[in-house]
């Protein structure tokens, strides 16, 4: 069934625009990652820890991008989307695994970092830690995974929990049953399920994240008074720090404005009235793999000289074709 004619009003249309552009940054950013890691891999069998974290990460932001971005266009464009509840229940079950996934990915990468750092005095206590780094890392991903499926399972069997006490109790009460009570049990379930399921990457990723932050923003100071009690002191990792300061920077505020942005489109949900607030929600929610994504590539010299050879060669390519095209009309 096909909107009326208010959903295609100026704002939805504009809507519908910012959705098409998170998607075709979000797919072309995390496939790239994703597929040059792959290749990586092919040539030479083995994938350092970074690289496995952030291809992890790549592809569960992958399939959230197509899952966001479809919810968005299907909203807007089918009437009867969120009305289905077959639908509505299959969107929630895979929306519940992928956000867990990426939420729990994205605290692995933070946790990565902040080992990564363990010489710094802050995090002597890591040191262990850092040591036996690549033989932790497939044991943390796959540790995520399982957190993520037992999230989903508990919100598939609350569900149906609360489906067989009402049925149950009385054939009238499940025949009075309408639609918008099952679909508000749905959302308020996937609600209490993901707020509780995301507290631990949450807590993980935040705590993480600050003493990172911490570290570097001291080991910058450091640097800096270095470079002005000894003129001729030039530190030439102070820039690195300083971009790595700022990635991380980016890095908590998309993290958290994503899961703030998600719990606000989850509990509006149940007032489908509220049109506003679900399409700024879902938008900002839309916009987080994408754009953490760029950042990563831009920040991490291999996956930024490859994107910039792929780039140049596209140039020279659409040059290379209107010069063809230029020449074969003066002929």
């Amino acid at each position: 069934i096909i909107n009326d004619e208010k959903s295609f009003a100026p704002e939805a249309i504009f809507y519908l625009i910012i959705s098409a552009i998170e998607l075709s940054a979000g797919v072309v950013a995390n496939g790239f990652i994703v597929g040059l890691n792959c290749i990586g891999w092919a040539k030479s069998r083995a994938l350092s820890s970074y690289e496995k974290i952030i291809t992890s990460l790549a592809l569960s932001r992958f399939f959230l991008q197509l899952l966001l971005s479809s919810d968005n266009f299907l909203s807007k464009i089918y009437a009867g989307f969120y009305g289905m509840i077959q639908a509505l229940v299959s969107y929630v079950l895979i929306w519940i695994f992928i956000n867990q996934a990426s939420l729990c990915f994205a605290s692995c990468l933070s946790v990565f970092y902040c080992v990564k750092i363990a010489n710094q005095s802050l995090f002597s206590w890591l040191g262990p830690l850092k040591l036996r780094n690549a033989k932790l890392v497939p044991w943390l991903l796959l540790c995520s995974m399982l957190y993520c499926l037992v999230t989903t399972v508990s919100y598939n069997f609350f569900r149906y929990f609360n489906w067989m006490i009402l049925s149950h109790n009385s054939t009238d009460t499940l025949r009075n049953l309408t639609k918008s009570h099952i679909k508000e049990s749905l959302i308020q379930y996937a609600f209490l399920i993901r707020s509780l399921g995301s507290i631990f990457p949450l807590i993980l990723f935040v705590a993480s994240s600050i003493l990172l932050i911490i570290s570097l923003w001291r080991h910058i100071r450091k640097m800096k008074l270095n470079s002005d009690f000894i003129p001729s002191f030039r530190n030439p990792s102070t820039e690195a720090c300083m971009h790595a300061l700022e990635s991380m920077v980016s890095f908590f505020i998309l993290y958290n404005i994503y899961y703030v942005a998600t719990t606000c489109s989850i509990g509006n949900m149940s007032d489908f009235s509220d049109e506003w607030k679900i399409m700024v929600s879902t938008a900002v929610s839309a916009a987080y793999p994408s754009v953490h994504s760029i950042i990563l590539i831009i920040g991490n010299p291999k996956l930024k000289l490859a994107s910039a050879r792929i780039l140049h060669l596209r140039s020279y390519y659409v040059a290379d074709t209107k010069t063809s095209k230029h020449r074969c009309f003066k002929s």
